[in-house]
C-alpha cells in the first residue's frame, strides 16, 4: 500500500475509491476516503528496474562514478530534488550530482527497502527506494540523511523522472 499512498492527492470532494487486496491474504474490498488522482492500480514490477536504480542512482553516487549515468538515465530526465529544485536533462543532472558529490569525502548508503511497481492503468514502471545516507564533508562533519526516492522508468529501461524526499538529522 505504500506505493498507492505515494500517488494519492488530497481533494475535498467526497469521492471514495475501492481497493481489493491481491496478496496471499483473503480478498478484502476496502473503501478509501480519497480517490487517487494518479493511480491506485499497481502491481509488483520488474526487479531488473530496481537493480538499475540501485547500481546507477545509488552505487555510482556512493562510489563517485557519476560518468556512468548515461547507462541508466534518459536524456529527457526531469529530477525534482528535496531542496525544491528541478533539473532537466541527463547532462544537467550529471553536472549537479558531480558538484554535490564533490563536497563529500565519504558517502555510505544503506538501502532500507526497494520496490519496483507497475501502474497497470498508466502502463508505467516505477522504482521506490527508502534509504539512509551518511555523508562526511571535507571538514570531517558527518551528516545522516533519510531519503525516499521514486524513479519512473521509460520503455527503454532508463529513469526519466526522479522525485526525491529527505529528512536530515543534524549532528
Amino acid at each position: 500500500m505504500a506505493s498507492t499512498s505515494l500517488f494519492i492527492a488530497c481533494n475535498n470532494d467526497n469521492k471514495t475509491e475501492s481497493l481489493e487486496s491481491k496478496g496471499g491474504e483473503e480478498a478484502i474490498n476496502v473503501q478509501l476516503p480519497y480517490t487517487a488522482s494518479y493511480s491506485s492500480d499497481f502491481e509488483m514490477g520488474n526487479p531488473k528496474h530496481s537493480a538499475t536504480i540501485l547500481q546507477g542512482g545509488w552505487k555510482d553516487w556512493e562510489n563517485n562514478t557519476m560518468d556512468n549515468m548515461k547507462d541508466w538515465v534518459a536524456d529527457t530526465i526531469v529530477a525534482y530534488h528535496s531542496d525544491n529544485s528541478m533539473v532537466r536533462g541527463a547532462d544537467s543532472l550529471m553536472a549537479r550530482w558531480k558538484r554535490g558529490r564533490a563536497t563529500y569525502t565519504s558517502v555510505i548508503d544503506t538501502i532500507d527497502a526497494v520496490m519496483p511497481v507497475y501502474s497497470k492503468d498508466k502502463k508505467e514502471n516505477w522504482v521506490l527506494v527508502w534509504a539512509t545516507e551518511i555523508n562526511t564533508n571535507a571538514a570531517g562533519k558527518v551528516d545522516t540523511v533519510y531519503l525516499m526516492e521514486t524513479y519512473r522508468i521509460n520503455k527503454d529501461g532508463k529513469a526519466d523522472m526522479l522525485l526525491q524526499y529527505e529528512r536530515n538529522d543534524k549532528n
